[in-house]
Order: C-alpha cells, then structure tokens, then sequence
C-alpha cells in the first residue's frame, strides 16, 4: 500500500521491501493451507466418521499447524533470497527485474 500511495516508487527503508513481500506472501499460502487442511478434516470426518474420532488429539492439531507454518515460511523464504541476490548483483531494490538496461524477461520478440 505504501507503494502504491507514493506512485510506485517504495519510499521505506530498502529492507523492508522483501519483508512486506514476505508478509504478504506467507499470509495468503497460510490462509489457502489452513482452509486445505480443515476442508480435509471434515471430508476424512464425514467419509470416516469412527475411524476419524479415535484419532482426535491436540499434539496431530499443533504438529499440523507447525508444518503447515514452516512449508509456507519456507516456501515464501524465497523472496528474501531473491531481493538480496538482485541487490548484490546491481539491482536498487525496486521493482526492476529486468536488470541493467535489459528489455524485459518474457516480453514478446525475446526469442
């Protein structure tokens, strides 16, 4: 939102750029993860309903969320990885991925 609100240049500090990517990342793959997760839950619930109740236990719940919290942080890590490899390499930390003075990636005529 600060991006957009200042004409898309990003006018906080340059580090704060991938962890707001980061943020916003993990958010959404952690919303799509959790609702995966219950929508499985109560398919398994109704499908097998004695099967599934002498499994019930707050540990399955809290090593669930624990995994479901380190494979969407682990998978968004990838933007800090990203952001600071394009620093290090030239790069000003704003949203030029095309490099120095290159034409795009994927524009058409790129062939």
């Amino acid at each position: 939102m600060a991006e957009a609100a200042a004409a898309m240049e990003w006018p906080l500090p340059v580090v704060l750029c991938p962890v707001a990517n980061f943020c916003f990342y993990s958010s959404m793959y952690l919303s799509s993860l959790f609702l995966a997760a219950l929508s499985a839950r109560r398919y398994l619930g109704v499908a097998f309903p004695l099967r599934l109740r002498a499994g019930r236990g707050r540990g399955r719940v809290l090593a669930l969320s624990a995994a479901i919290w380190l494979l969407a942080c682990g998978h968004c890590s990838v933007v800090f990885v990203a952001e600071f490899t394009r620093m290090e390499n030239g790069g000003d930390g704003g949203g030029n991925w095309s490099g120095a003075g290159g034409d795009g990636v994927g524009e058409v005529g790129d062939a």
